[in-house]
């Protein structure tokens, strides 16, 4: 424990910290630019075969955009996932009604999965990660229900019509899906990779589904 203790300190004296925000030594992201982040908060009906879509933050936002590649992509930094996790957490028991019916309803919390290839390489599932976030600060149960059969490329630089294309026939289910499903995913575009998992669990015998997402794109 003191040596992992020991290695710590070296290299946050060697490579300290800074905010990706501000700059300022000591934090990922320090309180201040996290106050900034403007939320959105963004409660949906009836889009993409869902009941409902629940948005927190605008990803077009600067710092928003950095904080979540920087836990998404290489090097990895979860520990801004952590620090974001409070404010989205924060912004969503604003809302005590919905999440007392999604509680009473029975909802499970169900991740967009990666493919087999990406969660080797990656060594995590992010959405997953925000969902134990969920799992824990709202005691929702979690089930990896659905699996990614295809290892589609990214969708990021894709159109719209390539978006829906590029994730047709990309999900199984890996058991009996619950009746009332919450799917989580990290970034919302064209809502296509939602629509798509929505439809296999529906045909799968799931009634009520919702989505949360961490930022709208």
């Amino acid at each position: 424990m003191w040596t992992n203790k020991l290695k710590d300190l070296i290299l946050n004296t060697l490579f300290p910290i800074e905010c990706l925000g501000c700059h300022q030594t000591g934090e990922i992201i320090c309180q201040k630019c996290l106050d900034k982040i403007i939320v959105l908060n963004k409660w949906e009906a009836n889009l993409y075969s869902l009941e409902r879509i629940v948005t927190i933050f605008d990803y077009q936002q600067p710092l928003l955009k950095k904080i979540i590649k920087s836990f998404k992509y290489s090097p990895y930094n979860l520990n801004v996932l952590k620090r974001l996790s409070l404010l989205f957490i924060k912004c969503l028991k604003q809302s005590p009604l919905a999440l007392n019916y999604l509680t009473k309803n029975k909802f499970i919390l169900v991740p967009i999965p990666l493919s087999r290839q990406k969660l080797a390489k990656r060594g995590f599932n992010q959405a997953e990660l925000i969902a134990r976030e969920l799992a824990t600060a709202f005691n929702w149960p979690l089930k990896n229900v659905l699996k990614k059969t295809k290892n589609n490329p990214s969708q990021t630089n894709l159109s719209r019509e390539q978006r829906k294309l590029n994730v047709q026939n990309v999900f199984q289910v890996k058991e009996q899906p619950p009746a009332n499903i919450i799917l989580i995913d990290d970034v919302l575009t064209t809502g296509a990779t939602l629509k798509q998992a929505a439809n296999i669990l529906q045909q799968a015998g799931a009634k009520k589904i919702w989505a949360i997402v961490l930022a709208q794109d």
